[in-house]
């Protein structure tokens, strides 16, 4: 049974050791070229980097010794892995508690006298092995792109691989807990998530609070923070690392404990079933849509993400005050935020920052309904649907529609409340900008959703890592390519890139064209894939 739990794995093990190993890889070794290689120029790129870290505390942690190469690897690669082995976590937990018993793999090892206690400790351990083979590929690239500029040591590189590899131990087996409370693969990943943003949210506002420093220490992301055992007179911080295995392995007894408990496929606490009166009055009309359907389904999934839009909208505006007086001190980047914003940098903050939180939002909102079509593939939903009987196109063809609709209404709500914060805030957007900057993210994440759709006709199961690794990479071009100098046919790879920044230079017209032709490719070249593939019954 372990063997073939690993196996299960094997995909996303695959495809988030090359996401590791691209970022410490490209990281390490593009180090000279950023900093330079005389002490003067890293310690004016530190203080750079520094000021721009201060900015990013809502995505990366506090950095150490950015003047070495060790320190910036740190802080760039590895304190944005977690962010990416949080969705593996996620996505592989509900799958194997889920997905496994939809499938009636669980079925098949009770029968051969498996033990529930075993089966929950052989999924754990299985994650726990791939997780450990993508952690060590990635520290084993960090080594060889380093190997040329400024070697790092094998031991602060085991222990940083050891504290990620702990944290997604640990996020593995919370996600793993939390499925044992939903009746559906969908329901597990959508209760794995909103858990991992809570977690995240409270590790944000310590960093950006101390007086909330101990709201974070809750937060599994805080416990790996805690290790800054890379830079050069850094720790391995054994308070998080005991935490983080104390927790992996409590949720792990927990778990084990539910699933005695349950019965198979369905939740922990399932609910009463009551006898309510019929009612004789007709249903609302939109139901009788099919694109009204779909949109009623997830309507828990939009309210989620809308909350999320709506915290980090105001969040941002908030931190843009304090933010910017405190950088207006450097030249380049005062420079920096006015450019394109009339000379205001509160506003050439909000339209950086908000509307680059906003793309990876979306980003993020995309993948999860890309994941709810994966579900309804496996969980035989689109089989019922088809038997209506329907077209397969016009079910690609709803699906988009609803994803359209669904993105419109997160980018309004996002841009809406980040004018009314800046406006109570004193600083004044220019309507026009922020309405052409949000339609646009219309397009940019719909290219998401129709790689997705691509890649769930192929591979329903695998939909989330295969996406999100994508994600991560065209992400990654983004930040590296004017850094790296690449060309320019490189960086427009990543749909970060052919997004831009409209609030501040303008429609990215040609970068438009390009994401409208992804989007008709994607969804068309979806339809043919679901028209020549089996259906899970």
């Amino acid at each position: 049974m372990l063997r073939y739990a690993f196996r299960l794995h094997r995909w996303g093990m695959i495809g988030y050791s090359l996401v590791a190993a691209f970022s410490t890889y490209v990281q390490s070794s593009a180090f000279e070229q950023a900093a330079g290689a005389t002490p003067a120029s890293r310690a004016a790129f530190a203080r750079s980097m520094g000021a721009l870290a201060a900015q990013l505390s809502y995505l990366l942690p506090p950095p150490h010794r950015l003047d070495t190469l060790a320190g910036y690897v740190a802080w760039r690669s590895y304190g944005s892995l977690p962010l990416i082995l949080m969705v593996w976590a996620i996505a592989s937990a509900a799958g194997a508690v889920r997905g496994d018993e939809e499938k009636q793999l669980v079925d098949s090892w009770l029968a051969q006298g498996v033990s529930r206690a075993r089966l929950v400790a052989g999924r754990l351990a299985a994650f726990a092995a791939a997780s450990l083979v993508a952690c060590a590929v990635g520290g084993v690239f960090a080594l060889l792109g380093a190997a040329r500029v400024d070697p790092l040591g094998l031991g602060p590189v085991a222990g940083q691989t050891l504290a990620l590899w702990l944290f997604a131990v640990t996020s593995f087996s919370l996600c793993y807990l939390v499925a044992q409370l939903a009746s559906t693969t969908r329901g597990a990943q959508a209760g794995g998530a909103a858990l991992m943003m809570v977690l995240y949210i409270c590790n944000v506002l310590g960093r950006t609070q101390h007086s909330l420093d101990w709201l974070a220490w809750a937060s599994p992301f805080r416990w790996y923070d805690a290790t800054d055992v890379l830079p050069p007179g850094g720790h391995l911080d054994v308070v998080g690392l005991v935490l983080s295995l104390a927790t992996a392995l409590a949720a792990a007894v927990l778990s084990a404990l539910a699933f005695a408990r349950r019965d198979l496929r369905r939740p922990l606490f399932p609910r009463r079933v009551s006898t309510r009166r019929a009612r004789q009055a007709a249903p609302s009309p939109l139901l009788t849509w099919p694109v009204g359907r779909l949109l009623y389904r997830q309507r828990s999934v939009l309210l989620g993400w809308g909350a999320i839009v709506a915290v980090l909208a105001v969040f941002m505006v908030s931190l843009a005050r304090g933010t910017v007086d405190s950088l207006n001190g450097l030249p380049a980047m005062h420079a920096w935020l006015t450019r394109g914003s009339g000379g205001d940098p509160y506003r050439g903050f909000i339209a950086t920052f908000w509307f680059g939180i906003a793309q990876l939002l979306l980003a993020g909102f995309a993948i999860h309904i890309v994941s709810i079509w994966g579900a309804d593939d496996t969980e035989g939903i689109l089989a019922a649907e088809l038997s209506t009987p329907r077209h397969r196109w016009a079910v690609l063809a709803e699906r988009a529609v609803a994803a359209v609709f669904g993105i419109a209404l997160l980018a309004a709500a996002g841009s809406l409340l980040t004018g009314i914060a800046a406006a109570a805030s004193g600083t004044r957007l220019d309507a026009a900008g922020v309405f052409q900057a949000s339609w646009l993210l219309i397009p940019f994440a719909l290219t998401f959703a129709a790689v997705g759709a691509v890649a769930d006709a192929e591979w329903p199961r695998a939909v989330v890592g295969v996406l999100g690794a994508l994600a991560f990479l065209s992400y990654m071009i983004y930040e590296l390519a004017p850094l790296l100098n690449w060309p320019s046919w490189l960086s427009n790879l990543s749909v970060f890139q052919l997004y831009g920044t409209p609030l501040l230079t303008g429609v990215n017209w040609a970068g438009l064209w390009a994401m409208l032709a992804i989007v008709v490719v994607g969804f068309g070249l979806a339809t043919v894939l679901m028209q020549r593939r089996e259906v899970v019954t």
